[in-house]
């Protein structure tokens, strides 16, 4: 279950949360728990097993969830995203639980 992304000497690890392969059962979306990327930054690195396509969404009590990234697959470099109730939705092309691991990098890609 090895996969390797570019490492960059500034990539400092901002959060790592568990995925399942498919929703949470009551959920529509939510495959994981939620995570923090506040306070990281400048630009983050998503890292997951390859192939795995999944969304970032937020957690709004009493609300609408909105998707914050789509399609984030392994190795993708976005800008800052400074929110604390994130969580994995709707993974496609997992067949078990999987960490999907975030770090604060300066990494000049930008996908």
């Amino acid at each position: 279950m090895g996969f390797s992304a570019p490492s960059y000497a500034a990539d400092t690890l901002c959060a790592t949360v568990t995925s399942e392969a498919q929703p949470q059962s009551g959920q529509k979306n939510r495959s994981s728990g939620n995570f923090s990327t506040q306070g990281c930054g400048p630009r983050l690195k998503w890292t997951s097993p390859p192939l795995i396509v999944y969304r970032v969404m937020r957690d709004v009590s009493g609300g609408t969830d909105p998707v914050i990234l789509g399609a984030v697959t392994n190795g993708l470099v976005t800008n800052a995203i400074n929110e604390r109730s994130l969580y994995i939705a709707n993974p496609q092309n997992a067949k078990q639980s999987f960490q999907v691991t975030v770090y604060s990098t300066d990494d000049p890609t930008n996908n």
